[in-house]
């Protein structure tokens, strides 16, 4: 993308001057003209402008007045200060100006200015870029927090089945258990395959009532009638309803006492 300029001087000379040397070089394009500062307020909030060259003295509205209120601009242009005055230059960096630039100006001038110009282009737009990165990543993380608490809301698991959708209440589902690459939900009314993975049902079911028993096992404790132990430090869930008997993990005992508070 070229840089896009903005030459301000009341002097038409100065400013043909100015513009041939810019023209001078490729990646830079001149986006417009003005000879007092009212103009070049008005110019900058009409287009996209990178940089300014900016003369002091002009009549009505200074190049310093000028830069003042451009810095106050939603999105600022950068400032390049042009001037035949030498005594200015802190007051020009004081507002945030890139460069001070003493006329007569020489091309080797501009071109310094125009690196420095570059650079700092491409440092907001990298900030920018960060910036916008980060928001994503918050925008992502709101919006699953928002799926999870709106399938918690609903309270019903979408099962798809041929021509249909099955929606079961989560207090309905005893155990969903792993079978290949498949997961077998066995609810109040029925068994249903499907083909949602165990995590994705960890997700999805309310972990207040659903506990990973076994890496194959995902319980409603609600349905838990007994846990029993079989000899060398294993153990077994037994549960209402469903006649199914569940291997409970060893390393997943001291998890489901301290959920069941026993």
């Amino acid at each position: 993308m070229p840089v896009r300029a903005l030459i301000v001087d009341d002097d038409d000379k100065e400013r043909i001057v100015l513009r041939y040397l810019l023209e001078q070089f490729k990646d830079v394009k001149i986006v417009g003209e003005a000879v007092h500062g009212l103009e070049a307020l008005m110019l900058c909030q009409e287009k996209k402008v990178d940089i300014v060259f900016l003369d002091i003295t002009m009549p009505e509205m200074d190049g310093l007045e000028t830069a003042a209120k451009l810095v106050e601009m939603k999105a600022p242009p950068l400032i390049a200060f042009v001037t035949a005055q030498t005594g200015m230059a802190v007051n020009a960096f004081e507002l945030g100006a890139v460069d001070y630039i003493v006329k007569p100006i020489e091309q080797s001038r501009i071109e310094k200015t125009l690196h420095k110009v570059k650079e700092r282009i491409a440092h907001q737009d990298y900030i920018e870029d960060l910036l916008r990165q980060r928001l994503k990543s918050r925008i992502d993380y709101i919006m699953e927090k928002y799926t999870e608490n709106e399938v918690l809301l609903y309270k019903r698991l979408p099962i798809r089945e041929k021509g249909k959708i099955t929606l079961i209440k989560h207090e309905d589902i005893i155990v969903c258990e792993s079978q290949g690459k498949k997961v077998y939900i066995c609810a109040r009314k029925g068994g249903y395959l499907t083909n949602y993975t165990l995590n994705q049902l960890e997700k999805r079911l309310d972990d207040a009532c659903f506990f990973r028993a076994h890496q194959a096992y995902l319980v409603n404790l609600n349905y838990v009638r007994e846990i029993r132990n079989i000899g060398e430090g294993s153990y077994i869930l037994r549960l209402d309803v469903c006649e199914r008997e569940i291997t409970l993990s060893r390393s997943k005992l001291r998890l489901l006492r301290e959920k069941m508070g026993i």
